[in-house]
């Protein structure tokens, strides 16, 4: 591997280009543990005037864009252009027992540095790479492929609507979901000359996970127009502006069939069930224990408190107060702790 960027005391990410089949390994793991740290893999394209870009593993936890990358160059499939994967938190991923972490402990969330950080953390210095990174190669797209913390169907989430994003998108699923929400997320460096756009293709352990990456990431490897229509036989549903159900700082979360807390809140073991569906004021999520203003938080984008609009409490139990979609329901008690429950957003 050669190196790509140099930058005095940052980390480098390294570079290998064309891997044949035989470099690879013989599996996923064998060809993550060939890579020794962030790493962007170039394979050569059919037409060298045009690139694309796609990032996998910036949660190490999230591998079915590992697998997805690893089967086509198993594969030796040709790309339509010239395309650069970066494979970034190796390291978290690499942890026994493997894609496990998240982000390592006491690391950033990588995918909360693509904004204005300056900060010297190693998750910073890696995004801001990145980003010098794509804004000189500039690509005509950039995917950026994850799985849902909980089991859930695939869906994309964009920051922009119109025709490019969609295309993009539905590549691999037909779901898309807009946000207004900034978090220092990668999709927010998205523009109409270089959309960029998040796939979720479902949970780490759906079995459909890896299928759905394989096969969208070989349309975007092999289309030579992945821009200018609609991929897919299924009509875009598109779901805006989904609001975060969070914990307020400090308060603590577990999951079982009854209040395990006396100041905090208890989510059913089997809340993810609810994922990418509709629930209504008759579907218990858990229970809370004090005050839900003191407990829970929703903010709509004007920042409005609106936890009462979309929660109540009935007897220490947690219910909708109205029927909402979720999206991005999780079972882990440290991702809903640091980033969300779950987002929400209310029917057209």
């Amino acid at each position: 591997m050669e190196v790509v960027e140099q930058d005095t005391g940052e980390p480098r990410i390294k570079r290998w280009d064309n891997p044949g089949a035989d470099d690879i390994g013989n599996s996923a793991v064998e060809f993550l543990n060939a890579l020794s740290g962030p790493t962007e893999i170039y394979i050569k394209g059919d037409d060298s005037s045009r690139s694309r870009a796609a990032v996998t593993l910036l949660h190490g936890n999230e591998p079915s864009g590992l697998f997805a990358l690893y089967d086509l160059l198993k594969r030796g499939l040709r790309p339509a252009v010239d395309i650069h994967c970066f494979v970034l938190n190796v390291d978290a991923a690499k942890q026994a027992p493997g894609f496990v972490y998240r982000m390592l402990p006491q690391h950033k969330d990588m995918n909360r540095c693509f904004g204005d950080s300056t900060g010297d953390s190693e998750p910073e210095l890696i995004a801001r790479q990145l980003k010098k990174r794509i804004l000189k190669l500039q690509p005509e797209c950039v995917i950026d492929i994850h799985n849902t913390s909980g089991s859930s169907p695939p869906f994309g989430v964009t920051t922009f609507l119109d025709s490019r994003h969609d295309a993009l998108v539905s590549l691999f699923t037909h779901r898309m979901i807009v946000t207004d929400i900034r978090l220092g997320a990668l999709m927010e460096l998205s523009d109409a000359q270089m959309p960029i756009v998040t796939i979720e293709c479902g949970g780490a352990l759906d079995l459909e996970s890896n299928r759905m990456a394989i096969e969208g990431l070989a349309r975007y490897f092999t289309n030579s127009d992945v821009l200018s229509e609609q991929h897919g036989d299924m009509t875009l549903e598109v779901y805006h502006n989904p609001m975060r159900l969070e914990l307020i700082g400090g308060k603590e979360i577990v999951y079982g069939d009854h209040a395990l807390l006396e100041d905090g809140v208890t989510l059913l073991p089997s809340v993810e069930r609810f994922n990418s569906g509709f629930v209504d004021s008759s579907n218990q999520l858990g229970f809370a224990s004090g005050e839900l203003s003191e407990l829970l938080t929703v903010k709509d984008i004007q920042g409005r408190e609106r936890i009462d609009d979309y929660f109540e409490l009935r007897d220490k139990a947690l219910y909708p107060r109205k029927q909402i979609k979720l999206f991005m329901v999780t079972d882990n008690p440290e991702i809903a702790r640091k980033d969300c429950l779950f987002y929400l957003v209310e029917p057209d």
